[in-house]
């Protein structure tokens, strides 16, 4: 039997699982299932606690002004969206019991639940989702900004409903509401500035589980929101996120006991195959479907020589993409082609330019660009950020650094927390090159065009960081995220995916594994969503109580 961990509370002499029945038996309530949603392992109960191990303590947990993945984790449960996004891509109700879309394509209306109460007991209505679209989202999204100007008005007939009319046809807008769209309170961040909101640190939501405490440094707990308007859920009593910044760490907690769940990013790949043999802990690659995440080495094209393309394209012969993947990622991905992941397969060009491991083409590029080696045999010296809590990106930028020595490039590694690393290369842009993990779906419109299109370069994380410009790029992104037809979609994405890949704009290393793992005594994961590592507010404990007290 698996050790379990004790409560951090005065005297605490009880094993975690005696604690859990105990709290198990205060309640129970019929079980409705969510539209949509498949349920795993039997029927939900009731009672006990998830303990979520994350590998990186964010700034905040505002995630409408932020893709970061640590923020998501934590604070996803607290935030309900109009729209959840299934597996097959397709969305199912959450604050909208009901939508419709006009035969034009046009008007998006959507009637929401009644009744429903944010967390300070304030009433939720469709004023909530016309300010945190026009005032949150289209503002300060990485996303949502360059979508809002598809939107022609939001408009609220009535406290409850919401009619969004575009100013043409657009295929990726009901993913993006499904996917991207946390609705927040107007009464707290209305006349205020967003970005410093004392709420962005303790969040109010409406969704299953409201914020309670935040023990910097150690963990954040979340508590069941007992006015949750799904009166059926949710399940557990409370959600803790416990911060663990070594990796092995992270394992051994789960291994223990002491922690039930790890996000793709914060498991090392070097443990999948442990944990895998585990018959107390289930890894699960299904429910990354939104992904098509790569693994990058960026440059920063505003700093010479990176904006020289003969020095980038020199950097790229210069890596060894399969050594990396084989010892830093243990073969669990392929060399990625280009900015769109084969995981996105509608709109993925498999023939764009490539640039194979070839040390003599990098050298003979170096020289042309008039970048001759000292007396050392250096031609120049770069700093590769990386963030320290991700073992595979880390090794991955000790083995880039290697191999530019070899051609006369002296880079440094710079393994620095998640959020200085989100600083120093969108917010400051003081960085010479950045590995990091960035997802190109659910549709390139969102995952990719963030990254290329030169109206993104703002001091956002997860933006155009690099500062890649190009006009036929812009024109070619504007025109495929505005189309409505998938298939001259898919010709515009493959067209720009070209130009990119002749740019060299940045180095796509590895299409990113994404495996997670959890405690087996959890039923509810990875069962339905198309982000189900952000998605886990509906999980129970399969050894709790049938009923709620």
């Amino acid at each position: 039997m698996r050790k379990r961990d004790q409560f951090d509370i005065p005297g605490a002499g009880l094993s975690r699982r005696a604690i859990l029945q105990g709290i198990a038996a205060l309640s129970a309530t019929p079980f409705i299932a969510m539209p949509g949603m498949a349920f795993a392992a039997g029927e939900p109960r009731y009672g006990g606690s998830f303990i979520v191990g994350s590998g990186s303590e964010p700034r905040h947990l505002n995630l409408n002004i932020t893709t970061d993945s640590s923020t998501k984790l934590i604070s996803n449960p607290v935030f309900s969206k109009l729209v959840g996004l299934k597996t097959d891509f397709t969305p199912v109700a959450d604050l909208a019991k009901s939508w419709k879309i006009s035969e034009d394509g046009l008007v998006y209306t959507f009637t929401l639940e009644e009744g429903v109460k944010w967390h300070d007991g304030e009433p939720f209505s469709a004023d909530d989702v016309k300010f945190t679209f026009e005032k949150v989202l289209f503002e300060y999204h990485n996303i949502g900004k360059a979508l809002g100007q598809y939107v022609a008005s939001i408009t609220t007939p009535d406290p409850a409903t919401v009619v969004f009319t575009l100013k043409s046809p657009n295929d990726v807008f009901l993913t993006f509401i499904a996917s991207q769209s946390y609705i927040q309170p107007k009464h707290l961040y209305d006349g205020t500035d967003i970005m410093t909101n004392p709420a962005n640190t303790a969040p109010v939501g409406t969704g299953p589980f409201k914020f309670s405490e935040w023990a910097r440094g150690r963990e954040v707990v979340l508590m069941r929101n007992e006015d949750y308007f799904r009166k059926d859920r949710p399940y557990v009593d409370r959600i803790v996120s416990r911060f663990i910044p070594e990796a092995s760490s992270r394992v051994r907690a789960l291994e223990a006991g002491e922690v039930d769940y790890l996000a793709y990013f914060d498991l090392p790949p070097s443990m999948v195959g442990t944990l895998r043999d585990n018959p107390d802990i289930t890894v699960v690659g299904e429910g990354h479907n939104a992904w098509g995440s790569i693994v990058e080495l960026m440059m920063n094209l505003d700093k010479a020589p990176y904006n020289d393309v003969r020095v980038r394209q020199a950097i790229t012969h210069a890596i060894d993409r399969q050594f990396i993947i084989d010892k830093a990622n243990f073969g669990l991905s392929k060399v990625a082609t280009g900015p769109i992941s084969s995981q996105i397969a509608w709109a993925y060009n498999p023939d764009t330019r490539q640039y194979p491991y070839a040390p003599d083409t990098a050298n003979k590029l170096l020289d042309e660009a008039g970048l001759a080696r000292d007396g050392n045999g250096v031609r120049f010296k770069a700093g590769i950020v990386v963030t320290r809590t991700i073992e595979a990106n880390v090794k991955s930028a000790q083995i880039i650094a290697e191999q530019l020595k070899n051609v006369g490039i002296d880079a440094e590694v710079l393994a620095i927390d998640d959020a200085s690393s989100s600083e120093t290369v969108y917010i400051k842009r003081s960085f010479d090159m950045y590995v990091q993990s960035l997802t190109t779906g659910p549709d390139p419109a969102m995952g990719m065009q963030r990254q290329y299109i030169s109206s993104n370069i703002r001091p956002i994380p997860f933006t155009n960081g690099i500062g890649y410009r190009n006009p036929q790029v812009d024109d070619l992104l504007m025109k495929a995220a505005s189309n409505p037809d998938r298939v001259k979609r898919a010709e515009l994405y493959k067209e720009v995916s070209a130009v990119i890949c002749e740019d060299a704009a940045l180095v796509w290393l590895y299409e990113n594994a994404a495996f997670s793992a959890f405690n087996s005594a959890f039923g509810n994961l990875h069962s339905w969503a198309a982000e189900s590592n952000y998605n886990y507010g509906d999980v129970f404990w399969k050894e709790g109580e049938e009923k709620r007290a």
